[in-house]
């Protein structure tokens, strides 16, 4: 089956938002968690969901299936320190650098201390939903950012530190303009509009 879509000015900028298929109509531009929001109601519990993986100039669209368990999970990245001072700056950089120049998705940023047998004790974590973890690391990359003297990530590891560290500061990041969720009773008025953001 293929999905009729939308024709969308400056397409390339959707690339990693989602397309949610409603059966009888496909909506182009949501959120990750936009497309919780429609998971989480019973009346679009069943919707299909897809990444937009990628998107031409010319409209042109690769879309990537995406379970529906994927958009309640939450992934991190954890950057270690031997010291509380280095761990600081890693974690106000971090603040800093999304400030000036937001992540493609809304974050938790959060500085915590590990338990006295491990040897590297302090720990910054960046924290956001899974289903975003690829446009996460790119951001990583196109910003040169390099942190803590050890670093790991993934969904378990991030509630592992949740769970043993802690946590001594946190800062609420957020998400590029293009890319901030609405709230609930926006998102459910608006299904069935074909774009739900405008590039």
């Amino acid at each position: 089956m293929t999905l009729q879509l939308p024709n969308l000015e400056h397409a390339d900028r959707y690339t990693g938002l989602f397309v949610v298929d409603f059966g009888e109509q496909a909506c182009v531009g949501y959120t990750a968690a936009e497309v919780a929001m429609l998971l989480e109601s019973e009346r679009y519990a069943d919707a299909k969901v897809y990444r937009i993986y990628n998107a031409a100039p010319d409209g042109t669209m690769e879309l990537v299936g995406v379970p529906a368990a994927r958009f309640q999970q939450e992934a991190g990245l954890l950057f270690y320190r031997r010291d509380m001072d280095a761990a600081r700056e890693d974690f106000e950089h971090l603040r800093r650098l999304a400030d000036q120049t937001p992540l493609p998705t809304r974050a938790q940023l959060l500085l915590g201390v590990l338990p006295a047998d491990v040897r590297l004790r302090y720990v910054v974590g960046l924290a956001y939903p899974a289903e975003v973890d690829a446009d996460v690391a790119r951001w990583m990359l196109d910003h040169d950012v390099s942190a803590g003297d050890y670093a790991d990530g993934g969904a378990g590891r991030l509630a592992t530190v949740r769970a043993t560290a802690q946590i001594v500061d946190t800062a609420q990041l957020h998400a590029a303009p293009f890319r901030q969720s609405r709230p609930r009773e926006e998102v459910l008025a608006s299904v069935g509009r074909p774009v739900q953001r405008i590039a």
